[in-house]
C-alpha cells in the first residue's frame, strides 16, 4: 500500500470513529430537552460547565445553549448563569426581575450581541424561575441604562444620600468613557493626547470617589446583615473594586488591556464559584477564545478558562461549540460569510456526521490512530474564518458542531 493510500485509509477510519462516536441532535427548532440526555452521565460529577460560541453572531449557536441551559436547570440542577457581561448589570437586572419585563431584562444585563430572538427564551426562562440566578462576570459596562439605583432602592437599606448620587456618577461615568476610549480602541488608533490627560483627571476623581463609597459601605455593613442581605453586600463591593480596575486599565493598549480583562473575569469567576454561590451549580456563556482551559500565546496572554485555579478546573467541563459552513454576524451585526475548512481540520472531521448537530466527548476517548486528531495540533476555523491550530483536548472536553449556521436575529 503507497504512502497516500495509507493516509487515505486513516482519514477514512477516523471519519466511521466520528460517525459511531458523536451523540447526534435533530433540527434545533425541533430540538426536545430529552435529546441531551447523553450528557447526564458525562456531567454527573462536574459542578461547572463552560459553553463556549465560536462567535458572537451566531444563531444556532445562541439556540443551542439556551436549550442546554434549560435541560441543565430543570435536569441537572444547575441554578446559576454567569454571562460574558456586566458582573453587577447581570446581578441588578436578575434582582429586580420581577419589575423587568423580559425584554428591560435583557436590556438592562448582557451585552447587545446577546438581545436576539434565539436567547429570548432564556431570558424568559431567568424571569419566571425565581432560584434561577444571573451574574456577570466582566469588569466592562454592559449598558447605558444601569438598574443601580433601582437595585439599592429594592433594599432595606437607610443609604445616605451621597451614597446613591456617586453610585449614579460612578456607573454614568465608566459607561461614558468606556465607549469614548473604545471607539479609539476599535480602530486601533491612538487616544489624542487632550482625550489622554482629560482621563487622567477623570479616572483620579473617579478613584477618590470609589474609596469613599467603600467606606460608606463598611459603615453600612452592620445593616446588611442584620437584614440578611450578605450577597448584596458582597456585590455592590466587588462591583466597585471592578470600577477601580476599569478605570485604571481602560487606556492600556489593547495586547495588555485584553490580557488584563482575562485575568479579571477568571478571579471575578473565582469569586462566584467560592463566594458568591459556594454551593450552587454553575453555567458559563463565553467565547471559545475566552474558555480555553490550557492555552497560552508567545505574548504570555492567557485566557480565563485557563487562568482559574485547579479545583475549579477539575470541578468543571469546557465546552466549545463550532460550525462548518454559512454566515454569521460580526459584532457590529454586518453578515459576513464562513470560510470552507481545510481537510484534516475538526470542522472537516465532524462535517461527515449523520446529523445536521453532534457533540463529540473528549474526556472519555482513549488515543487511538483514528481519533489522534484531538490529541494533537489540529487546525480550527475561528470566528469560522481564522485559522488557528490548538490541541482539541487540551481546550475543551467536549464539543457541539453545527453544520450550516445564520446570523442572529437581533431585537
Amino acid at each position: 500500500m503507497s504512502y497516500f493510500q495509507s493516509k487515505k485509509k486513516t482519514y477514512k477510519k477516523s471519519v466511521e470513529w466520528i460517525k459511531e462516536n458523536a451523540n447526534l441532535v435533530d433540527t434545533l427548532t425541533e430540538c426536545r430537552g430529552d435529546e441531551f440526555s447523553f450528557l447526564v452521565k458525562i456531567l454527573e460529577d462536574k459542578r461547572i460547565v463552560w459553553l463556549g460560541e465560536n462567535g458572537h453572531g451566531i444563531a444556532e449557536h445562541n439556540i443551542i445553549k439556551t436549550k442546554l441551559i434549560d435541560f441543565l436547570y430543570h435536569k441537572m440542577g444547575f441554578k446559576v448563569i454567569a454571562f460574558e457581561s456586566g458582573l453587577t448589570e447581570c446581578f441588578t437586572s436578575n434582582y429586580e426581575k420581577d419589575e423587568l419585563s423580559v425584554g428591560e431584562l435583557m436590556d438592562n444585563s448582557v451585552f447587545s450581541v446577546w438581545k436576539t430572538k434565539e436567547t429570548y427564551p432564556l431570558f424568559e426562562l431567568i424571569k419566571e424561575n425565581i432560584e434561577l440566578k444571573l451574574i456577570g462576570f466582566d469588569f466592562q459596562p454592559t449598558t447605558k441604562q444601569s438598574m443601580m439605583i433601582e437595585f439599592l432602592d429594592a433594599l432595606n437599606i437607610d443609604f445616605p444620600l451621597e451614597f446613591k448620587q456617586n453610585i449614579q456618577n460612578v456607573e454614568k461615568v465608566t459607561f461614558d468613557w468606556y465607549y469614548r476610549i473604545g471607539k479609539y480602541k476599535a480602530r486601533r488608533k491612538r487616544v489624542p493626547k487632550d482625550i489622554f490627560h482629560k482621563y487622567k483627571s477623570i479616572q483620579k476623581e473617579q478613584n477618590e470617589l470609589i474609596d469613599r463609597l467603600h467606606h460608606i459601605l463598611i459603615d453600612l455593613k452592620k445593616d446588611f446583615i442584620n437584614n440578611g442581605l450578605d450577597v448584596p453586600y458582597k456585590v455592590i463591593q466587588k462591583g466597585l473594586d471592578n470600577k477601580r480596575l476599569f478605570f485604571n486599565h481602560l487606556i492600556d493598549n489593547n495586547r495588555d488591556y485584553s490580557k488584563f480583562r482575562d485575568q479579571i473575569m477568571a478571579a471575578n469567576l473565582e469569586w462566584v464559584c467560592n463566594e458568591l454561590y459556594p454551593n450552587e451549580k454553575i453555567i458559563i456563556w463565553a467565547h471559545n477564545a475566552h474558555i480555553y482551559k490550557n492555552y497560552q500565546t508567545i505574548t504570555k496572554y492567557r485566557p480565563m478558562g485557563s487562568l482559574i485555579s485547579k479545583a475549579l478546573m477539575d470541578d468543571s467541563y469546557y465546552i466549545g461549540l463550532f460550525m462548518y459552513e454559512g454566515e454569521a454576524a460580526l459584532m457590529n451585526r454586518t453578515v459576513y460569510k464562513i470560510a470552507h475548512p481545510p481537510k484534516k481540520s475538526l470542522e472537516d472531521y465532524m462535517s461527515h456526521t449523520d446529523s445536521s448537530i453532534s457533540f463529540l466527548d473528549f474526556s472519555n476517548v482513549t488515543p487511538q490512530p483514528f481519533n489522534k486528531w484531538i490529541f494533537k495540533k489540529t487546525l480550527i476555523l475561528e470566528h469560522g474564518t481564522m485559522q488557528k491550530l490548538i490541541v482539541p483536548s487540551e481546550q475543551f472536553d467536549g464539543i457541539f458542531f453545527v453544520k450550516k449556521v445564520s446570523p442572529p436575529r437581533y431585537l
